[in-house]
């Protein structure tokens, strides 16, 4: 944990990004290497102190190194700036406590005594050590001083094992109390049993004092803007649902308030508290309507109707814009007054309903290329500096600091791949089988002439979506990175998908491998209507549930695809059933996801498949891809397996030699096994 040189050397960076920060007229000819898409972002996070006189970048040294924070003066970003961290620290995240003190988020691999047989060992069914990664909060000063862990380590020793091996838990910061400069409210959730504990403590020492403690059947607890614990929500598994209780602002009573029947699966979610008005929330619901929407509550009036403050047809509302960042407005430092009102559409977009905010808005995207989503990613609290993130279809991500909202200034790029070089994305809607109507993201190659090889590539979850943004993950890159070289990708919203109001998520219900399937299947018919697919050269691609996708379209009959892709898939319903669902409430909703399990199906396979998945997964366990890759074996099926070793299910765990082993692999696949 020790504080670098104040001068940072790039050299570990000059040769690769020589030839990948070439002019965008030379780079558009040329292909991108794999390396600049295998690498992890450049720049994976930016804070500005609460006065905006200090700005922290998460940034990252060179291939295959651990991030460093980097903290510059805002006066003159010109300046050699601080640099913190140390090759042994993964550091995955940063807030700024106070204008002092950064809390910086860290991770680390960590091998326990497996307590599920063969959750994800060696050996196939036999107990051992589970490897999974754990995390930790840090306090540090912006120049490199006075590292302390949070909370200390004897406050939380009866928790670890048991976190670590049941969920990738970690501590959380839940709110940064404005009248106590050093101290935090940090939860942590311990096991099924324990459930979770608030402490507060002080970023200085360490030191940390029991707040309370939640069982596991609390969760989703809200702190309003002083620090107080307001709401929290109840699972009543004997009656199947799940409903919030409130206290009113100084008194300690709770009360039963809003509730859903899991069941009809119509979840309420508080998006905050209304500033000045301490008895009043924001709130993210259906009601009676299709789409979410976003509701104004007055628990003082718990039984009256609420108010309808933004919805729209086709697209469920997001979450509240207001005139500040999250820790400004907690600490009263910026106009905390409500401006507008976010969702994703096609693409990510903000609803004005304030004037000034909405002038701001229209001077930055005029400032930056067009077609672009330009969020405000943090400010000031006299607005003095603002940090904008620039993101679009084709627009990896840059980072700016806006300066008396006049002077723009680049801080840096995500990513060394130019919009060029990636190909356009757009979204398509087209007709199921059975009559509904789907929308996709597709993404053409920069150069060629359709019909493309064409590749399905179903996102995650499966209560995900797909949209026109790219927002730094790999889950993002991979389209691009497969345009790239030559390949058109389809990202279907298959029923299932959240985003598209409650018909569109229900009718995914229990159709695992059935019609949530046909859907990835009838997009790429679609495709080769419209001349864009070529029939003879079409694979199916995805992680997660998407792997699971990728398993069940390697047994389709007649089948479309010429070969398969799955990374961290889902083999078998019965162990994902035993592995996922017994975790806190989550069994409740068990009932929505049912239908093929691929390890039941194994002769029906038809086609070559790829197998991926990291050995520290806990999500989806290393074991559902043995098993396959066994039962493969078994029938003489062709396929091939790519272990990761040490990366989890989340793509932010694959690191650049995963990364290149992924890519490399996935690649020769495509051009010798599947015979593109």
């Amino acid at each position: 944990m020790s504080c670098r040189s104040r001068i940072f050397d790039f050299s570990a960076l000059a040769g690769l990004l020589a030839a990948l920060l070439l002019p965008a007229s030379i780079q558009a000819q040329e292909q991108p290497p794999l390396e600049a898409f295998a690498m992890r972002p450049i720049i994976l996070d930016v804070d500005l102190s609460p006065s905006g006189e200090n700005l922290a970048v998460v940034r990252l040294p060179g291939q295959g190194e651990n991030y460093v924070i980097q903290v510059f003066e805002t006066a003159d970003m010109s300046a050699a700036p601080y640099t913190l961290g140390s090759d042994t620290m993964d550091i995955i995240g940063i807030n700024w406590a106070n204008d002092e003190r950064l809390l910086v988020r860290t991770r680390q691999p960590v091998e326990v005594p497996g307590r599920r047989v063969g959750y994800n060992t060696p050996g196939i069914g036999q107990p051992g050590r589970v490897k999974t990664y754990a995390y930790k909060l840090l306090s540090v000063g912006f120049d490199g001083g006075r590292w302390v862990e949070l909370p200390s380590k004897s406050n939380i020793a009866r928790f670890v094992s048991e976190t670590v091996v049941q969920r990738l838990a970690s501590p959380n910061v839940v709110h940064r109390l404005p009248d106590e400069d050093d101290w935090v409210l940090i939860s942590w959730f311990g096991s099924n049993d324990v459930g979770t504990e608030i402490f507060r403590v002080n970023i200085e020492d360490g030191r940390s004092e029991s707040l309370l403690q939640l069982s596991s059947s609390y969760f989703d607890y809200r702190f309003d803007y002083d620090g107080d614990l307001r709401i929290r929500s109840v699972v009543a598994r004997n009656e199947n649902r799940i409903y919030m209780q409130y206290r009113l602002k100084d008194e300690t009573e709770w009360n039963e308030w809003l509730s859903f029947d899991v069941d009809d699966r119509r979840p309420l979610s508080v998006l905050g508290f209304v500033p000045g008005e301490p008895n009043q929330v924001y709130v993210l619901t259906a009601q009676n309507r299709d789409t979410d929407g976003i509701f104004l509550y007055d628990m003082t009036a718990p039984d009256a109707e609420a108010e309808l403050l933004f919805a729209i047809d086709r697209y469920d509302a997001g979450n509240v814009v207001t005139a500040c960042i999250s820790w400004a407005c907690i600490d009263g430092e910026e106009d905390p007054r409500l401006v507008g009102f976010y969702f994703v559409g096609d693409a990510p977009q903000i609803y004005y309903i304030d004037e000034e905010a909405e002038l701001l808005q229209r001077s930055i995207d005029a400032a930056l290329p067009p077609g672009n989503f330009n969020s405000i990613h943090d400010r000031a609290a006299d607005d003095k500096f603002i940090v904008i993130q620039s993101t679009g279809p084709s627009e990896p991500g840059r980072y700016y600091l806006l300066t008396d909202k006049q002077q723009l200034q680049l801080i840096g790029r995500t990513t060394a791949v130019e919009p060029e070089q990636i190909g356009d994305s757009r979204v398509v809607w087209y007709e199921a089988r059975d009559g509904m109507m789907l929308n996709a993201v597709l993404t053409l190659p920069p150069s060629g002439e359709p019909p493309y090889p064409t590749i399905a590539n179903p996102h995650g979850g499966p209560q995900s979506r797909d949209s026109l943004h790219w927002n730094s993950s790999y889950w993002d890159e991979w389209p691009h990175l497969l345009a790239s070289r030559g390949y058109a990708v389809l990202q279907p919203n298959f029923r299932g998908s959240t985003g598209f109001g409650y018909d569109y998520f229900a009718a995914g219900d229990r159709q695992w491998g059935y019609r949530m399937q046909d859907d990835v299947d009838d997009g790429m018919q679609f495709l080769v209507e419209q001349g864009i697919a070529d029939p003879e050269r079409m694979a199916i691609f995805g992680w997660s549930y998407g792997g699971y996708s990728a398993m069940v379209g390697a047994m389709r009959e007649p089948n479309i695809y010429k070969c398969s892709i799955a990374g961290a898939g889902v083999s078998s319903m019965e162990l994902i059933e035993k592995e996922e669902w017994n975790y806190r409430f989550r069994e409740m909703f068990q009932r929505t996801r049912g239908g093929l399990s691929p390890i039941a199906n194994m002769d029906d396979v038809n086609i070559p498949i790829l197998l991926v998945h990291g050995d520290r997964d806990l999500i989806v366990p290393i074991r559902h891809s043995d098993l396959f890759a066994l039962e493969l074996e078994r029938r003489g099926k062709p396929f091939r397996y790519e272990k990761l070793i040490d990366a989890a299910h989340t793509v932010d765990t694959l690191g650049f030699d995963h990364n290149m082993q992924f890519y490399t692999a996935m690649f020769d696949f495509l051009d010798n096994d599947c015979g593109f």
